[in-house]
């Protein structure tokens, strides 16, 4: 049975004060060095300092009490953490009852690890690898150096999603997960996909352009301020009450940085 969503938990994190690790710190200056930039520790100092073990903490906590184990555990970024060197995905297994197969994490693909990470789940439930799958996306600001799409425009929140799909019946069947190497690609892509799907509703990230969301169709669209959580915190704050309006959700963002686009369906099922 394809899996849906079952559970969802967000969190805007509060932070904490600035602590130096020169591990990180030696490992962040050879990292930034090495793309020909300089670390800047007055930036790491003014960050929040919400890191992804951290996030990952309070998401467990909200999720609803007696929600499924999962066996495949799925972390997606599109900044790095805090602290490079934990995996905190193995951690997320841990904290949601140890009997995940496999825990890892999809990064270097901008907004769209987040899509991937959705992909993978997916075709895990096809393979017979996963039956419960916890989508954890992840976005913490605090950097080491001058990052456009975080300090320039509208700035960036701290903020965590968790997405719990298990194969039990109910709303937001994953139907498709699709990246369009062109944004110019998103709207077609968007008039195909609603014009046959039962009353879709599109949710729109704040990076893509307006124009491209179909003519009479509902859109939610993301307000700016965030990069790869944008759609999955609309859907975890709101899939409760779209079920009761709508059949479709069709999610879409464009990456800023690379100007892709992803887009990924999620339907009522039978």
């Amino acid at each position: 049975m394809p899996l849906r969503l079952h559970a969802g938990a967000v969190v805007t994190p509060p932070g904490a004060p600035y602590q130096a690790n020169e591990t990180v710190l030696r490992y962040n200056r050879d990292l930034v060095e090495l793309f020909g930039g300089k670390l800047d520790e007055d930036l790491l100092r003014a960050g929040a300092q919400a890191s992804h073990t951290q996030m990952a903490d309070l998401l467990v906590e909200r999720l609803p009490a007696g929600t499924a184990t999962p066996d495949l555990v799925v972390l997606a970024a599109a900044l790095p953490d805090l602290n490079p060197v934990r995996s905190v995905s193995a951690y997320l297994g841990l904290l949601t009852g140890g009997r995940a197969d496999q825990c890892f994490s999809v990064t270097e693909q901008g907004l769209g690890a987040a899509f991937t990470a959705l992909r993978i789940g997916a075709a895990h439930e096809k393979t017979g690898g996963a039956a419960v799958f916890l989508l954890a996306v992840l976005e913490q600001t605090t950097l080491p150096a001058h990052d456009p799409v975080v300090h320039d425009g509208v700035p960036l929140r701290d903020s965590g999603v968790l997405l719990l799909f298990d194969s039990g019946p109910g709303f937001g069947e994953v139907s498709a997960v699709t990246r369009l190497p062109d944004a110019a690609l998103l709207g077609p892509r968007l008039a195909e996909l609603t014009a046959r799907a039962s009353r879709p509703l599109a949710v729109a990230g704040p990076w893509t352009d307006p124009g491209a969301m179909p003519a009479g169709v509902a859109c939610h669209r993301v307000p700016p301020g965030s990069y790869c959580t944008s759609v999955w915190t609309a859907l975890a704050e709101h899939w409760t009450s779209w079920r009761e309006e709508y059949d479709t959700l069709v999610l879409c963002d464009t990456d800023p940085r690379s100007d892709t686009a992803h887009v990924a369906v999620l339907e009522r099922g039978r």
